[in-house]
């Protein structure tokens, strides 16, 4: 081989190299804990109890908390985690179901000892999440922060030409939602190139892992699960989250809770209000001038918020 040959071979391998880095998975933060043949993405700082365990929202992942963690870690021990099949998670048998989501947590909190007693940051749909899993093991919750959470009504689909929520929706019904829905499913999503506001705010370390996960999210979504599974486990678990609520006054007891909305619709405002009523020590705090993703627009909001529960909780 001549010297120009050997260079040129050297220069297409650094060229193979570059390409293959670009697309490579970038490291995690965390670690990643096996809960039996498959593992999730766990990322824990800071010490001290109760542990604040953050749920993110539909469409978010860990490092969307970036502006928050550090803050909030300089007080207790904070763990931030990706769902089955989100950013540096495996896939789990179902798609974001409630059930699998609940079991996957416990599990993994189980498997890594990060024991009770837990305070539960819930963002979006993250909210209905930390809800969901008070619900199911409420010794090992102690207080709740709610960040623009979603309500257990207003999720509405349309059924012979009307709007009806869901918790009024039989089974059958959700089906059929889910068949029209996959008869004519909208075209596939642009694969984002760049951040939008306001995952731009995050830090700039992690703009590449943010648009990773980002396409990797809209790339490996499996339609036929969301419609036809995930949508009737949300239904189901929209129905047992409303009737806990309107059964009795304030069904959280005295858990301490915070409830960080936006200013919008009316409808939106008493939801929230509804959501702070859970509890007798519930509060709702109103971020001004903020988006949807308060944790990333107004990180200080949801650091007092959190900071309040713990103190709360302390003191109790």
């Amino acid at each position: 081989m001549s010297a120009w040959e050997a260079r040129a071979m050297k220069s297409l391998a650094l060229v193979v190299l570059a390409a293959t880095a670009a697309v490579a998975d970038p490291k995690p933060p965390g670690k990643l804990v096996d809960i039996g043949g498959r593992r999730l993405h766990l990322y824990c700082i800071g010490s001290g109890s109760p542990t604040v365990i953050v749920e993110a929202g539909s469409s978010s992942f860990s490092i969307d908390f970036a502006l928050v963690q550090p803050a909030i870690a300089k007080l207790v021990q904070v763990c931030t985690y990706d769902r089955a099949g989100m950013a540096w998670s495996d896939p789990g048998p179902t798609q974001a179901t409630v059930e699998q989501t609940m079991d996957d947590l416990h599990l993994l909190l189980t498997k890594a000892a990060i024991r009770p007693p837990y305070v539960i940051l819930g963002a979006s749909l993250g909210g209905l999440f930390a809800r969901s899993y008070q619900r199911r093991y409420p010794a090992e919750v102690v207080g709740v922060v709610m960040d623009d959470p979603a309500s257990d009504e207003g999720l509405r689909f349309l059924v012979n030409g009307k709007d009806k929520e869901s918790y009024d929706m039989t089974a059958a019904e959700m089906r059929e939602v889910g068949r029209e829905y996959l008869r004519k499913p909208p075209p596939p999503p642009e694969l984002p190139t760049k951040l939008d506001p306001p995952d731009d705010r995050l830090p700039v370390a992690l703009h590449a892992a943010e648009l990773w996960a980002a396409r990797k999210y809209f790339t490996d979504r499996d339609l036929t699960s969301l419609v036809m599974v995930t949508n009737e486990s949300y239904r189901q678990e929209f129905i047992a989250l409303r009737a806990e609520r309107l059964q009795r006054p304030h069904p959280l007891g005295a858990l301490p809770l915070v409830v960080i909305g936006r200013n919008e619709t009316d409808e939106r405002r008493k939801q929230l209000v509804d959501l702070a009523a859970l509890s007798t020590a519930g509060k709702l705090v109103i971020a001004k001038d903020s988006g949807h993703e308060i944790h990333v627009e107004k990180p200080e909001v949801v650091i007092d918020a959190v900071r309040e529960v713990v103190m709360a909780v302390r003191s109790r």
